[in-house]
């Protein structure tokens, strides 16, 4: 209950907030015509409590006023950061249920209750703790039952039957290992979907249809990647000489591993780049600071490869095998698409 009475207060001041504007004439009538529908759809939607939606309507109405005075701007400079609070909020249990899904019950319990600070207790938190110690208990009394199990005799050998007569020995079947499975193709980038992607800590990054604009933070691919994947981001790149745009691959957290492998890395047209933590493992053809480029990461067994544009950039290596990721985008640009396919 505590979550929605600062929104309850405010809504009530965003809906009897006087017009008190005389009117307008030329860009600036537009522009405040402009903020009114997206304040009155943002309101609407955190009536409704989505706050997803809620968060990009405030945006948008606060980008189109300006530096306009209006009387209820400040109310939605309110809404907006508590819209995008408790975006924030329903993101952490989307994430610790993804974890409980892929039976990370160490991981899952930690998620919930992180969750747990920002939501409180709520039944859904409750049993979402309870179902990652009970899995963590089951799963540790199946190998504890594994361990206690006593070794089958070895077998008994029969004697040796009496020698055949000699023959022409048969061409013996090639012995070489099976070659490694081929290597996922790249992806061609698809509409966004904004279901797919959370916020990361901070970040201002905000939608406009099915694009999104990267700011200030960052935003990561809800999915973990645990298999063999593929997966390539069409990003159309606005570079200075303060900012630049990437895509990374971070380890999920408790995994065991803190490296993280970043692709591109560009700065005001130099070359793309393949970086281990900081360390700089490959890098390309030097690109002009704004384009739009693709850039692909592709997984086969521990083997990581960076493409940009479709051109090999160069590769490296999980620091454990199977290690679980997350997809990371940070920056300044417009992220136009994406595709992920797993093996």
């Amino acid at each position: 209950m505590r979550h929605y009475i600062l929104p309850a207060v405010v809504l009530l001041v965003a809906l009897t907030a006087p017009a008190g504007e005389a009117e307008q004439t030329g860009d600036e009538a537009k522009a405040k015509a402009a903020f009114e529908a997206a304040y009155d759809a943002g309101t609407a939607a955190a009536i409704k409590k989505d706050w997803s939606a809620a968060e990009k309507q405030f945006d948008a109405a606060i980008k189109a006023l300006g530096d306009l005075p209006h009387a209820k701007k400040a109310v939605a400079q309110v809404l907006l950061a508590k819209a995008r609070d408790m975006a924030k909020q329903e993101g952490a249990l989307v994430a610790a249920a993804e974890l409980l899904r892929l039976k990370q019950w160490t991981e899952a319990e930690a998620a919930y209750r992180r969750a747990a600070v920002l939501l409180g207790e709520t039944d859904a938190i409750r049993e979402g703790i309870a179902a990652a110690q009970a899995g963590a208990k089951a799963e540790k009394e199946t190998a504890g039952k594994k361990a206690a199990t006593p070794p089958s005799p070895p077998p008994v050998v029969p004697p040796l039957p009496p020698p055949a007569p000699e023959t022409k020995p048969a061409t013996p079947a090639s012995t070489a290992p099976p070659p490694p499975p081929p290597a996922l193709g790249i992806p061609t980038p698809a509409g966004l979907d904004r279901e797919e992607w959370l916020k990361g800590a901070g970040s201002s990054c905000y939608w406009e249809g099915e694009r999104l604009h990267l700011e200030e933070g960052d935003e990561y691919l809800k999915k973990i990647l645990t298999k063999d994947f593929a997966a390539s981001i069409a990003i159309e790149a606005q570079m200075d000489h303060r900012s630049r745009i990437c895509i990374e691959l971070r380890p999920v957290k408790d995994s065991g591993s803190k490296a993280k492998i970043v692709g591109w890395g560009s700065k005001e047209g130099s070359p793309p780049m393949l970086a281990l933590d900081k360390e700089t493992v490959a890098s390309g053809d030097a690109r002009p600071p704004q384009e739009q480029v693709t850039l692909s990461f592709v997984r086969t067994g521990s083997k990581i490869e960076f493409y940009c544009n479709g051109k090999l950039l160069g590769h490296t290596f999980d620091a454990k095998a199977g290690q679980p990721y997350y997809l990371w985008v940070s920056g300044k640009g417009i992220m136009n698409g994406a595709k992920v396919v797993e093996r």
